[in-house]
């Protein structure tokens, strides 16, 4: 009796993929019991940045694969296997898709009549970034298959052969045809399509009153708020949202106080993202520490998460 042996899942493989197991359960263990964060993510968060992971290999091999009617993913379990989706870079941007998404249910108007307004400019760059912006957020929101638009360029390219190589595994061998799907799909990627750049061009080529409103999320709405302080204080887009989505609103009020709104419009900012999350503890320390924090030293300290943060994503490391 057999007990549904296969000779692809004998002894040997066996036996490799529980050995190889322990290494990952130390550090899975490690990092419950001995979190480096001081807010380790619940078990929502977990769910959320995996629905998100197995939606982008998904997509992807519909697009590279033109008969699929699998609902699942083919190649998720090789993937997630290999260790591929436990890279620095791909997690980081599926957390900040995640926080996108939260954030967004803050504001009463996810796609602000703000940016309706805007492809009625005077500056072409401007209106035509608008249109853009209108429709990548319509994609991202109601499009279907449509994850992997988000991503950059760099990530789109490493997922799609990691995607492909999973699939030759599968398949036994390699296919032309989904090797030339994947060529077209990197190809005719185009960044500029992407929600995120559209919002950072406008808010390069805006000015006075514009770049005002910019920094009320409930006028402008959220690609243009985080757009506005990613160019205002240099900091990558997604690590803007990773801030604005913290357990805390300290890190959030730092970046206000670095961009000079005033202290009470930086509490209605606060409220709207964090009001819930918010303690009296924090609150306390904004009330009697807001109005003396000097841009200066803002800057200074939002400086150092942006070299923090480039270390990271280059070795999958912090100091």
């Amino acid at each position: 009796m057999d007990h549904g042996f296969n000779e692809k899942f004998g002894l040997s493989k066996l036996a490799a993929n529980h050995a190889r197991d322990i290494h990952a359960m130390c550090t899975d263990v490690a990092a419950i019991i001995f979190p480096k964060a001081l807010n380790p993510p619940t078990d929502a968060i977990i769910s959320a940045v995996s629905t998100k992971l197995i939606q982008l290999v998904s997509d992807l091999e519909k697009r590279l694969i033109s008969n699929v009617h699998s609902r699942s993913s083919i190649t998720w379990e090789i993937l997630a296997s290999s260790g591929f989706l436990r890279e620095p870079d791909l997690i980081d941007f599926t957390l900040a898709r995640v926080a996108e998404d939260h954030l967004e249910s803050c504001l009463e108007f996810p796609i602000a009549t703000f940016v309706t307004k805007l492809l009625d400019h005077s500056d072409s760059n401007i209106a035509d970034s608008a249109q853009t912006l209108l429709a990548a957020e319509s994609l991202h929101r109601f499009g279907s298959g449509n994850s992997f638009l988000g991503l950059s360029p760099e990530l789109l390219h490493k997922l799609c052969w990691r995607v492909v190589a999973a699939l030759e595994i599968v398949n036994g061998g390699r296919n032309s045809e989904i090797i030339a799907a994947t060529k077209s799909l990197i190809s005719q990627y185009s960044e500029a399509d992407r929600a995120m750049d559209a919002a950072r061009k406008i808010v390069h080529f805006a000015h006075g009153a514009e770049l005002e409103e910019f920094l009320h999320p409930d006028v402008a709405g959220l690609r243009l708020h985080v757009a506005a302080l990613s160019a205002h204080l240099e900091l990558d887009y997604d690590h803007v949202l990773h801030l604005l989505n913290a357990q805390s609103s300290a890190p959030y009020a730092l970046m206000l106080a670095a961009c000079a709104v005033e202290k009470d419009h930086a509490i209605r900012n606060m409220l709207l993202f964090s009001g819930n999350r918010t303690s009296a503890h924090d609150f306390g320390i904004f009330e009697a520490s807001y109005a003396e924090i000097t841009r200066e030293s803002a800057f200074e300290e939002i400086g150092y998460w942006a070299a923090e943060r480039s270390q990271y994503l280059a070795s999958g490391k912090t100091t």
